[in-house]
């Protein structure tokens, strides 16, 4: 049976004492290196990833104007507030469980038409303050698609939000944004989606 690092210790102090002269018999110390060699010895403590929400919207979202936040829906509302986490229909991802988390978000930028070169800047916002640096996409041609992945992991506390946001930059052309396809033919293969998130609850190994 594994033990413990703690156990292990126990162990060792139990059957291999100090200056006790035939008390190491050769059954304990089988016993140690038995268990040291059933157990986790060579294995950094880790985690595992257990997804609690995943998400997507198939639907094409836009800024309304140049230099002017759009903050990215992900579908219907998913989760409750007892859930370790909500999405909300404006795209609004709520922590109702404080602990470590990763989240993973996908957006498909593009645009279907227009002229000149867009440029499509997108940012995670965390309780309302920008958090890490933003991604972005130049398009110089009327149809391109750019899909932009990022993953990071937080340690939040209980009713932390996070939102992800994009912009038109004024740099640009006023156009662009993100964008779902669908296969012209075999649309049974669903939709590439405008939008997804997931997110993982990191519990230890």
């Amino acid at each position: 049976m594994a033990k413990t690092k703690t156990e292990m210790f126990t162990l060792i102090g139990t059957n291999l004492p100090d200056n006790t002269a035939g008390v190491i018999t050769p059954e304990k110390l089988r016993e140690v290196t038995t268990q040291l060699a059933d157990s986790m010895l060579y294995a950094a403590a880790g985690v595992k990833e257990v997804e609690v929400l995943r998400s997507v919207s198939t639907t094409t979202q836009a800024p309304s104007a140049l230099d002017t936040p759009y903050q990215v829906i992900f579908g219907a509302a998913s989760g409750t507030s007892s859930s370790p986490v909500m999405l909300s229909t404006a795209g609004l991802l709520t922590f109702n469980v404080a602990g470590s988390y990763a989240v993973r978000v996908k957006l498909q930028k593009g645009r279907t038409a227009g002229t000149g070169t867009a440029v499509v800047f997108s940012r995670l916002v965390i309780n309302g303050t920008p958090f890490g640096s933003p991604a972005v996409a130049r398009m110089d041609n009327a149809n391109p698609i750019f899909p932009i992945e990022s993953r990071v992991a937080l340690s939040v506390g209980a009713g932390a939000t996070l939102a992800v946001q994009i912009i038109r930059d004024s740099g640009g052309a006023n156009s662009g944004g993100i964008v779902a396809l669908t296969p012209t033919t075999l649309t049974a293969w669903g939709s590439s989606p405008a939008a997804l998130i997931v997110v993982s609850r990191l519990e230890p190994v």
